[in-house]
């Protein structure tokens, strides 16, 4: 391991026997040596404004510096073992259970947070009890791992920027929340392969507290252009897509269709899509309207090209969509629900 001569001892996560404090900061990450130090960097900025606050560096077994680097700064850091099930969901139920906040904001290990933005996000859930977690604005760079700049996106979720406060259903990844409600509706699910903050904000909502978007810019993140194919390969093969599994614990309490209509509605849209295309075809075949049937495919690709701007943006927007259709389903056929008190606890405390 990189980070063999880092001295560490064994734990048992608790969620007891912790100091207090105003806020905890929980970074997660894996292999994130390029931006790691960045990003804790910005993370110590919000003790100049929140004395109260801890740092939590939540490290999944990397291979590469990222907890030799991190291990410069005056923070905690865990790390989990490589044998287990490694995913950002587990990242971060491992930081929260160890922390002592009243409020925890979970971090992206390539990312920035502003602190500012972060200070003025605890005043406004300090203000407004009825509020369980809040985000905000959240822009991109597109940063190879060669280190080269690519692009960016700026407002990536499209949060309307006239209003202070907007209700919404999920926050995104990047977002703070009220320890006294985790601990009512529960914690980040570690189980979960992806899409564990809109499982998250969904079982907040269902217990009749809000989650919001709040003015200012919250992070920036940095990361590889998403609107390419390899990327889309990438998150395939590391579980991304697998919505399947969401659902199949979204069904044990009764919020599956909720799941579906509230996070993943263009999903189900091109499932029906595909379903009618499939009936269609033998159809087609019988009644001898196939040019028909090829012409409606092609119209409809067509319809998506101009829609996206260009065949290249079609292309990979039906690749995105077939590829997430397809680990849905068969995640959803895999997926046995376990409970999260089954994640192991004896993580890594490296200092």
């Amino acid at each position: 391991m990189a980070n063999a001569k880092i001295s560490s001892k064994v734990d048992t996560v608790r969620e007891v026997d912790r100091d207090r404090c105003k806020l905890s900061i929980v970074i997660i990450g894996r292999n994130e040596e390029q931006f790691i130090e960045r990003g804790i960097e910005s993370t110590i900025n919000v003790r100049s404004k929140i004395h109260n606050t801890e740092i939590i560096f939540v490290d999944s077994a990397s291979t590469d510096k990222s907890v030799a680097l991190a291990s410069r700064f005056p923070i905690t850091i865990l790390q989990l073992k490589p044998d287990w099930p490694l995913c950002v969901a587990a990242g971060r139920y491992t930081g929260y259970r160890w922390s002592g906040g009243e409020y925890i904001f979970f971090l992206d290990g390539d990312a920035e947070v502003d602190s500012n933005w972060l200070a003025d996000a605890v005043r406004f859930l300090d203000d407004n009890p009825v509020y369980a977690g809040v985000a905000g604005v959240l822009d991109e760079e597109y940063i190879t791992p060669a280190g080269v700049r690519t692009g960016g996106a700026t407002n990536v979720f499209g949060q309307d920027l006239s209003c202070s406060v907007i209700d919404s259903k999920v926050l995104g990844g990047i977002a703070l929340f009220r320890r006294s409600v985790l601990e009512e509706v529960g914690t980040v699910n570690p189980h979960l392969p992806t899409a564990e903050d809109h499982e998250l904000c969904l079982r907040i909502r269902r217990a009749g507290w809000k989650v919001a978007r709040i003015k200012g810019r919250m992070a920036i993140k940095y990361t590889e252009d998403r609107q390419t194919l390899y990327e889309v390969l990438r998150r395939a093969r590391t579980r991304m897509y697998n919505y399947g599994a969401v659902l199949k614990y979204c069904q044990q309490y009764g919020a599956g269709w909720q799941y579906c209509i509230d996070t993943i509605p263009y999903l189900l849209s091109f499932a029906i899509f595909v379903l009618c295309l499939t009936i269609a075809l033998p159809l087609a075949v019988l009644t001898d309207k196939v040019m028909w049937y090829v012409g409606f495919v092609a119209m409809t690709f067509m319809a998506v090209a101009i829609k996206k701007g260009s065949l290249k943006g079609a292309v990979l927007s039906i690749a995105v969509r077939s590829v997430s259709l397809f680990k849905t389903l068969l995640s959803y056929l895999r997926t046995h629900p376990k409970s999260p008190l089954d994640y192991p606890t004896d993580v890594i405390h490296v200092q």
